[in-house]
């Protein structure tokens, strides 16, 4: 093997050379095709890292017409309604991460008006955290002709590939746990004009009916703890009577609880409540808050892979749906 020189320029053909390889299998291997043996992978990615040389991607992509770039396209939420910074976007952008990295791709974290109003916006494919009221963000993303998958939940009339909870099984989970503590008149809040929503709301009927408990209300209120503080003071300043909450968020449901604690009620001795994701507050809130627990991690990495599948055009599910699961804490004891 010729001597590493450190003083000249890191090319492709430098790395060749180096490597007593051609540079088609120089690209190969950096690429990491399996056109290219394990071993002659491993020793041209330590010559290249030795001599300092980078693949340019720019240049790959004008003769390939491929970006390796996948579009993470976050719903652009009204100020006061939902942070960007939410812990589950932030835990399923970390799953995203842990898949797209390793398969070579960069990830372009923006948000939904600027990913359709730039025409500088390059992506071979695109990732929506958050579908929009009556899903109307998924659709109009959907018409640049991309490969896109949304996390969420399948919407009738839209085709885009979607990985979510099981909203509908979450709110069983809520129902027949408040039921089965003793909740008679249940109160739901949470805005069913997202279709994630309207399906842990449709799980929640769905077990009451089966009950002698019944619905009260839906109220729609904004995913923060002011939403949810104003929604439950709004509902017993108009004499409403109810015994448990289910919450859309656990934002809301701390919220809820605060609005109640703050009135003298007794949570959960007097009201039971259940939020949704088992976000940070959850645990942290004085009393720690019941929650279905949603796998925000575990949503990234499927998106992810789910995504690549169908750049790689390999076969995709119209939805995948992932399991949650109920953790009982104070406010439901």
């Amino acid at each position: 093997m010729n001597k590493i020189g450190k003083d000249e320029r890191p090319t492709m053909e430098r790395v060749a050379a180096l490597a007593g390889v051609s540079k088609i299998t120089v690209s190969r291997a950096l690429r990491g095709s399996d056109l290219v043996r394990p071993e002659v992978r491993t020793r041209i990615a330590e010559i290249a890292n030795q001599v300092g040389y980078r693949m340019n991607v720019a240049a790959r992509s004008l003769r390939t017409r491929e970006t390796r770039t996948i579009a993470v396209v976050i719903d652009q939420i009204d100020p006061g309604r939902q942070s960007h910074t939410d812990p589950l976007i932030l835990s399923i952008i970390g799953g995203l991460l842990e898949t797209l990295t390793p398969a070579g791709y960069s990830t372009l974290l923006t948000t939904n008006e600027h990913f359709l109003s730039s025409s500088a916006v390059g992506a071979d494919g695109a990732v929506m955290l958050g579908q929009g009221e009556g899903a109307h963000r998924v659709t109009q993303v959907s018409a640049m002709s991309l490969p896109i998958v949304a996390w969420g939940e399948p919407v009738p009339g839209v085709s885009v590939k979607v990985v979510g909870s099981d909203n509908r099984m979450g709110g069983k989970l809520a129902a027949g746990h408040l039921v089965a503590r003793g909740a008679a008149r249940l109160l739901f809040l949470g805005d069913v004009q997202h279709p994630e929503i309207a399906a842990r709301l449709e799980g929640f009927r769905e077990a009451l009916a089966s009950s002698e408990a019944r619905l009260v209300d839906v109220l729609p209120c904004p995913f923060t703890a002011e939403g949810g503080a104003a929604a439950v003071g709004g509902a017993i300043d108009a004499g409403m009577a109810f015994d448990a909450i289910f919450a859309a968020s656990d934002s809301i449901a701390a919220g809820a609880c605060d609005a109640l604690s703050n009135r003298g009620i007794s949570v959960p001795d007097e009201i039971a409540i259940v939020g949704f994701d088992d976000a940070p507050v959850a645990s942290v809130h004085r009393p720690s808050i019941s929650s279905i627990r949603q796998d925000g991690a575990e949503a990234g990495r499927a998106l992810g892979q789910a995504v690549i599948d169908l750049i790689e055009k390999r076969a995709v599910p119209a939805a995948h749906a992932l399991p949650v699961e109920l953790v009982p804490r104070e406010t439901s004891r």
